[in-house]
């Protein structure tokens, strides 16, 4: 499972990559075909940066005359709505904890203080004390992400090499389910995937064991660290 390039934090639209999260893709890939890796099948989520993520992959393999399978789409990989779950909670946060305040004046321009509002919404999200109407609880949403992987993994069979080019949230949900973690240690752990990470499993029929988390030895090698983004 490979989390999204970097997206457009800040900007209108968010779900689209960044030139950095294009550039991303492309060096993962670069790496995985210096290594030899192939797949037998590579999936999506319905974002935009999810979508174009695996297509800028598939266009540096076939730059290097090497292919990857068609994309198929699966909504089951698609990240909650952070935006939904800030705007229904965001209120309610406010009034618990006033000292907030200067954090939320400058929650979509300034990526620290975007943390630490988001951290407090989601741990009230993911308690499931405060649910809201028409936002999907986390826990349904770890099931429609588990049913997704199970699909995949019914659709493809055993020893096949599968790509998934997801979100953090999904990742988290599908690392949860391989480690039996609590819904906070499955959150806490999201908020260090980086963009283009690599998470390993392997599965027999109904069985998932994580077996390499947030991998990002591809952007470690360019010996910068301001290409290990998270947002």
């Amino acid at each position: 499972m490979v989390r999204h390039g970097q997206a457009s934090f800040g900007k209108e639209n968010y779900d689209q990559l960044s030139e950095k999260g294009r550039k991303q893709c492309g060096i993962l890939a670069e790496y995985l075909i210096r290594t030899g890796l192939s797949f037998d099948a590579v999936y999506a989520g319905d974002m935009a940066r999810q979508k174009d993520t695996a297509r800028e992959m598939s266009a540096t393999y076939r730059a290097h005359d090497r292919s990857l399978p068609e994309l198929r789409v699966m909504p089951e990989f698609n990240e909650y709505s952070s935006r939904d779950i800030i705007m229904a909670h965001i209120r309610d946060v406010a009034q618990e904890d006033p000292g907030m305040k200067t954090d939320m004046e400058r929650l979509y321009v300034d990526k620290r203080a975007f943390q630490r509002v988001f951290e407090k919404i989601m741990a009230r999200w993911i308690s499931g004390e405060a649910d809201k109407p028409g936002v999907i609880r986390w826990r349904d949403f770890c099931e429609r992400v588990q049913s997704g992987l199970r699909k995949v993994m019914a659709e493809n069979g055993r020893k096949k090499k599968v790509l998934i080019c997801t979100s953090g949230g999904p990742i988290s949900a599908v690392v949860q389910m391989a480690l039996d973690l609590s819904d906070e240690k499955a959150l806490r752990i999201a908020w260090h995937i980086a963009n283009t990470s690599v998470t390993t499993f392997v599965y027999d029929d109904d069985r998932v064991e994580l077996t390499g988390f947030n991998h990002t030895a591809h952007l470690e090698l360019l010996n910068d660290y301001e290409w290990i983004t998270y947002r």
